[in-house]
C-alpha cells in the first residue's frame, strides 16, 4: 500500500482576496454627478430629436400641399430678403403655383374687370347725378 502523498506547498503564497480600493465621498459625488449629467443630456437630446421630427413632418406636409398661398408667401419672403419687391414676387409665386385652369379663370376675371369697370363707374356717376337733381328739385 502506498502512503498518501503529502501536500506540496508552492513557493507562492495563496492569493488573498483583493481589498476594494477605498473611494472617497468626493469621488462618489463626482461619479454620481457625471451619471446624472449623462442622463439629463440623454433625455434632453431625445426630446430635441422628437421636436425636430415633429417640425420636419410639419414642413414636409406644408411643402407637399402648401398650395398657392404658401408658395406666394415663400416667394415674397425670399424677395424681401433679397431686397426686391415682395408684393410682385408674391404675385408671381402665387400664379406659378396655380393650375392652368385656374390661370385661365384669373385671366378671364381680370379682362372682365377691365372691360366692366368703366361701365360700373358710368352707372355710379349717373346715379349720383340723378340723386343731385332729385335733391335740387326737392329743395325748391
Amino acid at each position: 500500500m502506498t502512503a498518501p502523498a503529502a501536500a506540496v506547498e508552492s513557493p507562492m503564497p495563496a492569493p488573498t482576496p483583493a481589498a476594494a480600493p477605498e473611494v472617497s465621498p468626493k469621488e462618489r459625488f463626482i461619479a454620481a454627478a457625471e451619471q446624472l449629467a449623462v442622463a439629463v443630456i440623454d433625455r434632453a437630446a431625445g426630446a430635441l430629436v422628437s421636436k425636430v421630427d415633429d417640425v420636419a413632418g410639419m414642413l414636409d406636409g406644408v411643402g407637399a400641399g402648401g398650395g398657392v398661398g404658401m408658395n406666394a408667401l415663400i416667394s415674397g419672403g425670399l424677395a424681401a430678403l433679397g431686397g426686391k419687391n415682395p408684393v410682385w414676387a408674391a404675385i408671381k409665386g402665387g400664379v406659378a403655383a396655380m393650375s392652368p385652369t385656374t390661370k385661365v379663370m384669373v385671366g378671364i376675371l381680370l379682362i372682365l374687370t377691365a372691360v366692366l369697370a368703366p361701365v360700373v363707374l358710368l352707372v355710379v356717376a349717373l346715379l349720383l347725378l340723378v340723386l343731385a337733381i332729385v335733391a335740387a328739385v326737392r329743395g325748391q
